[in-house]
């Protein structure tokens, strides 16, 4: 059966993307998956994509998500309060894949909001660095 992916909606009920990396995510979005298995791996699916695709992560088998946190800190000057949380996530993904009496959230909310935050600060990174490359080329030279 070819089952359909749930709509994410933002906080404005505004149907987002449903793909890897979306440009929009929320807490609300992520809670709407009432699974804490599926919570967590689209959620860290998610920062995976972002770390990998715009802050140069490598992406081989051979390195986890705590080497590409390691990795965006570093060429990123991320904060230590996101870096932390981003650790926390992957923390929390590892305890729920691989150990067996860890079946559930402690704190689904906590989990989306952590994401969420740590989400935002990636961005504004991203977005900081965008207008400092452009920044040149909107001052007039000749004038």
């Amino acid at each position: 059966k070819n089952q359909q992916e749930p709509t994410r909606t933002n906080k404005n009920q505004q149907p987002t993307a449903n793909k890897m990396g979306a440009n929009q995510s929320t807490t609300q979005s992520y809670l709407q998956y009432k699974n804490d298995f599926e919570l967590v791996i689209r959620a860290t699916k998610d920062l995976e994509h972002l770390l990998e695709t715009q802050f140069g992560a490598p992406s081989s088998k051979q390195d986890g998500l705590h080497d590409k946190i390691t990795h965006a800190q570093q060429s990123a000057n991320l904060s230590k309060e996101t870096v932390k949380k981003m650790r926390y996530l992957v923390t929390i993904r590892n305890k729920l894949v691989h150990d067996h009496g860890f079946n559930q959230l402690p704190d689904r909310r906590g989990f989306a909001l952590s994401y969420d935050s740590v989400e935002k600060e990636l961005k504004e990174v991203l977005a900081k660095r965008g207008k400092k490359k452009g920044a040149s080329a909107d001052v007039c030279i000749i004038c």
